[in-house]
């Protein structure tokens, strides 16, 4: 009784915390952050080839015609590689977004790596970056503050992750619908803008599927997949067209 006492007093304190985070957010200055959080430069992979270099080159570009679509855009957004096999792209404090060297390899058009980079600008704007960083820290003070070790800290840590995934499924689906409509504004269809998603495996029965619905902090990736394309509809995006070859 006691363990799960702890567990409902710490849901609840992280669930404050979170909710003074996201109040608080839009009112940090988007020029502290470079201040406030480490240098996240160290992380970016150093090109050591002739296709890396232009890789990066590449990227680059596309971020900078995506950003004439976001008029409010902060200064100093920018792109960078980090050498992963694994597919994703990540966006940091102080604006430098990192995609691993695995998802350049893996995508098959500029649209599909437009709505990656979209997606991640989503992120910006709506100060996501900062706000996970923030819940996290609140959690970590609480685990701190509750001295504890051993099972009941990780029931603890348990329930205050938990506490927080709806928001962070609310995010990435806010920021899919960002990247979509920056894929819409550069090259007038949608087309390709899922291709990313259709490559990752889904779960195979419906109780994988509930589990992994409600325990992971992404949306799986088939509901992402029906509520762009429920979103296209509603907008009155074409959803065929030609998808642009990679400068590649």
């Amino acid at each position: 009784m006691l363990v799960v006492g702890v567990v409902v007093v710490v849901t609840v304190v992280v669930g404050l915390a979170t909710f003074l985070v996201d109040r608080l957010v839009p009112y940090l200055p988007q020029s502290w952050e470079a201040s406030i959080f480490p240098d996240f430069e160290a992380m970016r992979h150093t090109p050591t080839s002739e296709v890396e270099k232009a890789h990066e080159r590449d990227l680059e570009a596309l971020l900078q015609r995506l950003l004439i679509y976001w008029p409010e855009r902060p200064d100093g957004l920018r792109v960078g590689l980090l050498e992963s096999s694994q597919p994703n792209a990540l966006a940091f404090p102080g604006g430098l977004i990192l995609v691993t060297t695995g998802l350049v390899e893996q995508v098959e058009s500029e649209n599909e790596l437009a709505f990656v980079l979209g997606h991640e600008l989503g992120h910006y704007r709506d100060r996501d970056h900062v706000r996970s960083l923030g819940r996290g820290l609140a959690l970590a003070l609480v685990l701190t503050a509750m001295g504890q070790s051993g099972t009941v800290a990780e029931l603890v840590g348990l329930s205050g992750q938990l506490s927080t995934r709806s928001f962070s499924r609310e995010q990435e689906s806010k920021a899919d619908a960002f990247g979509l409509m920056l894929v819409e504004a550069e090259f007038g269809h949608v087309a390709g803008a899922t291709d990313f998603f259709e490559k990752l495996p889904s779960p195979d029965t419906d109780l994988e599927r509930s589990l992994a619905s409600y325990l992971a902090t992404h949306p799986l990736s088939e509901d992402r997949i029906e509520d762009m394309e429920a979103l296209a509809e509603e907008k009155g995006w074409a959803t065929e067209g030609e998808p642009n070859a990679l400068p590649r």
